[in-house]
């Protein structure tokens, strides 16, 4: 028989399990989300600011496609998932239909048109700067790619690659980023979502 207080201490157990599931699964995702759509808005922002400041031109088709991929981003942010990503790697590599790069093949001549190596660089900044934070969203909304980076940061740890923990986790996540993670990818389905 159950006593008040097992009753009261399963009650109490149930009621802590259901607001940690809710923050876990509900609160912090969103969060999550807002965070990242807030640091792609001031990327974003930076970037009509320099063109505002006469840098480069409103039209240039640089400036035009490098807006877009970021709305793209921002607009999408929640779909970007390992999940989703996965899934929709697999799907295009089954069906013969692999990954297209139109996007970024567009991005790399407009930026090849750009007058100013300045400019130009400054553009590739934003565009790096835009990328590395889809694939930290990315890595921190997914078990499995921390695990990834954990696991990957333990076989650098052993080969003595990095001296300090910020150095190692740093190769790690870039090591994991540019493996299983490919940035073209992300940026021609951020772009593709809009159209």
């Amino acid at each position: 028989m159950i006593t008040a207080i097992q009753a009261a201490e399963a009650l109490q157990t149930a009621a802590v399990a259901v607001v940690a599931a809710t923050v876990g699964f509900k609160i912090l995702p969103m969060f999550r989300l807002d965070c990242y759509r807030q640091k792609m808005f001031a990327v974003r922002d930076e970037l009509f600011d320099y063109a505002a400041d006469g840098h480069i031109s409103f039209d240039d088709p640089a400036y035009v496609l490098l807006r877009s991929q970021m709305n793209g981003m921002i607009r999408y942010g929640h779909q970007l998932t390992l999940f989703r990503m996965t899934v929709t790697w697999l799907m295009r590599t089954l069906l013969g239909d692999g990954p297209t790069y139109t996007w970024h093949d567009t991005w790399e001549k407009a930026l090849g048109n750009v007058g100013s190596d300045d400019v130009r660089e400054k553009l590739k900044a934003f565009h790096e700067e835009s990328g590395d934070i889809a694939a930290k969203h990315l890595v921190s909304g997914s078990l499995a790619l921390w695990c990834a980076i954990l696991i990957v940061a333990i076989g650098l740890l052993i080969h003595g690659a990095a001296t300090g923990v910020t150095q190692l986790l740093k190769a790690a996540a870039r090591t994991v980023q540019y493996g299983p993670i490919n940035q073209r990818f992300i940026e021609e389905e951020a772009v593709g979502a809009q159209a």
